[in-house]
């Protein structure tokens, strides 16, 4: 692993395609988010903890994200996902991203926090002691925030777990996770520059899952998902309008 901060172990170009985009003609952040991941496994299969590590009985599962756009790509665009690990924060393994244009500008950046589990178990395990120490060298400093459950809350809406919510472990796919989320708020017409979502529990095919908002001190928005009052995950997002201030803000109090 390269220690320079700025560097990146792993890059692929993509073209937004169609069906990739909102009414607007712009990158979905679901889509966003199944780029990121698409790297993520591309980069960890390279190195041989991807699908080598799924055949000896583990899996990574995402933990934490935090996603930061400056802006959306749009339709036909090239656009270029950077990714590299940056180290181990005790049982978190720590990836970032990076999506830039053509011209080289930044259109996102993104890290994330994946657990290493026992298949069978269910148990995390400390990434270090299954796969070379040299990949993971400790950082403190880069741990998604982990998001303090709201008390109060407003603005419900249920979403049902489909079979094409499920990856190949069979379970929800942390996009959909995402896309809930930008439904939720694309219905309650938010837009949002950042998001940060943690990953709290699994929901499983036909459940319902229960979203519900409130404002935080931050102006910023909590969405929590709950399947029968159990949280599955919960996202923090930082509401812009075309002017860059807040909108549509639920009273906090």
């Amino acid at each position: 692993m390269n220690d320079y901060p700025d560097s990146f172990q792993y890059e692929k170009q993509f073209e937004v395609l169609s069906f990739q985009i909102d009414p607007g003609g712009l990158l979905r952040w679901s889509a966003m988010a199944d780029l990121l991941q698409e790297i993520a496994w591309k980069h960890a299969d390279s190195k041989d903890f991807g699908q080598n590590l799924f055949d000896q009985g583990y899996h990574w599962i995402l933990s934490r994200m935090t996603i930061q756009v400056e802006k959306l790509p749009s339709w036909g665009e090239v656009i270029t996902v950077k990714t590299a690990g940056r180290g181990i924060n005790k049982l978190f393994a720590l990836r970032e991203f990076l999506v830039e244009d053509v011209a080289g500008n930044i259109l996102a950046t993104a890290m994330s926090a994946w657990l290493l589990l026992d298949s069978n178990s269910k148990r995390p395990k400390r990434p270090d002691d299954i796969l070379p120490a040299s990949l993971f060298p400790p950082q403190q400093k880069l741990l998604p925030e982990k998001i303090a459950m709201p008390v109060q809350v407003t603005e419900g809406q249920d979403f049902i777990v489909r079979p094409s919510d499920l990856d190949m472990n069979n379970h929800v796919n942390n996009v959909s996770y995402i896309r809930w989320v930008e439904d939720f708020c694309g219905a309650n017409d938010i837009r949002f520059s950042e998001m940060l979502i943690n990953y709290l529990a699994e929901a499983s095919l036909h459940q319902t899952v229960c979203l519900f908002m409130t404002a935080s001190a931050e102006n910023q928005l909590v969405i929590t998902g709950s399947v029968a009052d159990k949280p599955v995950f919960v996202a923090r997002v930082k509401p812009i309008t075309s002017s860059g201030t807040k909108e549509n803000l639920p009273d906090p109090s």
